[in-house]
């Protein structure tokens, strides 16, 4: 019994050795990442790890910090057991700055069971949900204490790293701050206390790219029915549409007036939208109605400091 249980530990601490010597690696547009298992590559089709020889994968899910006590709440053995997970054993399982929760047990799909580690991690700015599942059967490739000493390398991105992978540089912040990011091509600012941006309480402004620009004679109708897609607003009312050039490039502005869906705060709403030839970018602003006049200099200010790195 006793050489069994220096066994375990002799393994515990390789895996802890080998993991502690390698760089945590984030996924594309991914803001967690971790030391992945031994054996595994970034997977082509989702954000995470695969060893696809094996059928093994480790799938990363990042999220607001306020969805992590709502899935706690959610995380008991029975409603996993819903969705055909065994639960085998739960405990608290913390990472560098984080909380933690680790969750083990074992999953049919098919014919084929799994065995599964599910995470859910959070800090005050982060939720990850970070799920393993190897096939029995790979034990030898994935014992559990590959697999644990990979999870407890779960890193977090700094604002700062985020920022620094997307497509494009922030060169004027004008008193706001970074929020976070999301899918690596989209980050949010604001300009107050709260992490967690909601509704009208304080201004935010929001920049994103993405592919496809209309053709020229197309623009207006593409940049309203941009700004009429914005979630948590109502009675948005159009007041301004015209073409402009940002930073020598075409653009088109829009500016609104509308209500907080939530609160029923009256809002202002400013989007610039720069098109390229294969895709464009969009930046919008939201404020208080009565703050607009004394932010909107800043927020031109954000937007004249965007540029495609």
């Amino acid at each position: 019994m006793r050489l069994a249980f220096a066994a375990v530990l002799v393994a515990v601490s390789a895996a802890l050795s080998s993991a502690a010597a390698a760089e945590v690696e984030f996924p594309r547009g991914s803001i967690i990442g971790m030391v992945p298992p031994d054996g595994m590559s970034e997977g082509r089709t989702f954000a995470g790890f695969e060893d696809r020889e094996k059928g093994a994968a480790v799938l990363l899910v990042d999220m607001p910090a306020e969805a992590f006590p709502q899935l706690e709440a959610s995380f008991t053995d029975a409603a996993l057991a819903e969705k055909g997970i065994k639960v085998q054993r739960r405990e608290n399982f913390p990472v560098a700055g984080a909380k933690g929760i680790l969750v083990t047990g074992t999953q049919a799909a098919g014919a084929v069971t799994l065995r599964k580690w599910v995470l859910l991690a959070g800090n005050d700015m982060l939720t990850a949900l970070v799920t393993v599942q190897v096939p029995e059967g790979q034990d030898a490739a994935y014992p559990d204490a590959k697999v644990r000493a990979a999870l407890s390398t779960l890193a977090f991105r700094s604002a700062r790293d985020q920022v620094a992978a997307l497509p494009y540089t922030l060169n004027d912040l004008a008193g706001f701050r970074v929020v976070r990011t999301l899918g690596g091509s989209t980050v949010i600012l604001t300009d107050g206390p709260n992490n967690v941006v909601d509704g009208a309480e304080q201004p935010y402004f929001v920049v994103s790219v993405a592919g496809g620009a209309p053709r020229d004679d197309e623009r207006g109708r593409f940049a309203v029915r941009a700004l009429a897609g914005l979630p948590g607003l109502k009675d948005l009312q159009v007041e301004r549409a015209e073409p402009l050039r940002i930073a020598n490039h075409t653009g088109y502005e829009v500016m609104a007036k509308g209500v907080d869906a939530r609160t029923g705060t009256p809002v202002k709403v400013i989007q610039w939208m720069r098109f390229g030839t294969t895709g464009h970018m969009r930046m919008v602003g939201v404020t208080p109605l009565d703050s607009f006049p004394e932010l909107y200099p800043r927020l031109r200010a954000i937007r004249d400091g965007v540029e495609p790195r």
